[in-house]
């Protein structure tokens, strides 16, 4: 497992998207300096309230005018009262609001000005510590007199990266108003994203929220830090098993995983996937095997819908009714106006497993399995339904049968496949 953090600068802009807060992880948000005030720090701090992200401080030289990219000659007495009062005005707006802030990194000129001068490194550490405390997360560059004044004031540090700008090759940044400086490609982004994290010389990725394509940006690269956080267990020499990430669609896994180089199979279940592979000759990483497809994979193209007639005939619809306190006919309609997806195919060939069941109708699997479920029968355990392709022992509660519908064929193997739409069509 690889954790990196996606930030994201924000509350620069009056007409920022809120989408921008959805993919970041944390917003490191403009607190009076370089931008910002008191309305778009609470307008940040509300959208980081909604959307479930850590809020951090952007403090930057007193410098509206050139947005905070323009290097100042300033005290380091004087700049550790303006790093305080920047991050003290957002602190005392986030407690109004009620979300911590979780950490602290300087804007632009000043965080490359200050890493260079240790002088100018302690006055910003200094600020950020009287202002939010000592507890506060550091974020800055991998090395430098920053890095070294967070470590002398007790300050847990965050190694960044940035995915949006390009790099000379000593992988320094190359500076703002040259060629290739701004990155706007997505794939370029997920590109960085991937070469950075997976390198290990950083904890935090960057995407600017003012850059253009900042939205397409921050969803590819959040979507790869998504993927690299799998944890990946061996499974013996020849093998490794992958924990899933819900968001995940598992059909572009099983897909992606497929036509890796030197992988003999792939097992995609619910919750994990299962690579195998000559241990003579390993395939390339998974996790950046999916990676590079994780933009995909996130927001997956629509997948068919396959529409099945059912007969509200079985068994266990009269006990399931009663079990959840409703009318047969209710059940059946609960159960037939969800869209239900495939989530794993298994059990035995053809048999899938769909998901997810109107709460309202959800039952455990029978205390006592039968030792003969007719095939075609449609059966709920838990918040999964689905159609038993053949006659076989089983304990899920049956409350239809399939019309018209083979879930296996010998020839082509199982009719529904990862991913697939399944809508049940009541007919009498």
């Amino acid at each position: 497992m690889v954790e990196c953090l996606l930030n994201i600068d924000l509350g620069e802009l009056p007409d920022e998207d809120e989408r921008l807060y959805a993919h970041a992880q944390v917003a490191h948000i403009a607190c009076g300096g370089h931008a910002g005030d008191t309305a778009s720090m609470r307008r940040a701090l509300e959208a980081c309230a909604r959307h479930g992200t850590r809020a951090g401080a952007h403090p930057s030289f007193e410098d509206r005018e050139h947005f905070g990219r323009r290097e100042l000659t300033v005290a380091p007495e004087l700049l550790r009262a303006q790093v305080a009062a920047q991050c003290a005005r957002l602190a005392a707006l986030a407690a109004e609001v009620g979300v911590p802030v979780y950490s602290a990194k300087p804007h632009g000129a000043l965080y490359h000005a200050a890493n260079r001068d240790p002088a100018l490194a302690r006055a910003v550490v200094d600020g950020v510590v009287e202002a939010l405390g000592s507890g506060t997360i550091f974020v800055g560059p991998a090395t430098g007199a920053l890095r070294e004044a967070a470590r002398e004031a007790g300050l847990p540090y965050a190694r960044e990266g940035f995915a949006d700008r390009g790099t000379r090759p000593d992988g320094s940044l190359i500076p703002r108003g040259e060629p290739g400086a701004v990155l706007t490609d997505p794939e370029v982004a997920r590109d960085n994203a991937l070469r950075l994290t997976l390198g290990g010389a950083v904890d935090t990725l960057c995407v600017h929220g003012d850059s253009p394509g900042a939205v397409d940006m921050a969803r590819e690269v959040r979507a790869v830090l998504d993927v690299l956080a799998m944890r990946t267990e061996p499974l013996g020499e020849g093998a490794l098993r992958l924990v899933l990430p819900e968001r995940l669609e598992r059909r572009g896994v099983l897909e992606a995983l497929q036509a890796t180089p030197g992988v003999l199979d792939v097992v995609v279940g619910e919750a994990h996937a299962c690579v195998y592979f000559d241990p003579a000759a390993p395939p390339e990483e998974p996790r950046r095997v999916l990676g590079r497809s994780a933009g995909r994979l996130l927001s997956p193209e629509e997948r068919p819908l396959v529409i099945v007639r059912v007969r509200y005939d079985g068994p266990d619809l009269e006990s399931v009714a009663d079990r959840v306190g409703l009318a047969v006919d209710d059940v059946a309609l609960l159960h037939s106006s969800c869209e239900y997806t495939v989530r794993a195919v298994g059990f035995m060939p053809g048999f899938a497993y769909l998901g997810e069941v109107d709460a309202r109708i959800e039952v455990p699997r029978l205390a006592m399995p039968r030792p003969v479920v007719p095939e075609y029968s449609v059966g709920i355990a838990g918040r999964r339904t689905g159609i038993y392709p053949f006659a076989s022992p089983g304990g899920w509660n049956l409350i239809a049968t399939a019309v018209d519908f083979s879930p296996f064929h010998p020839g082509s193997g199982a009719r529904l496949r990862l991913g697939d739409r399944v809508l049940f069509e009541r007919v009498d």
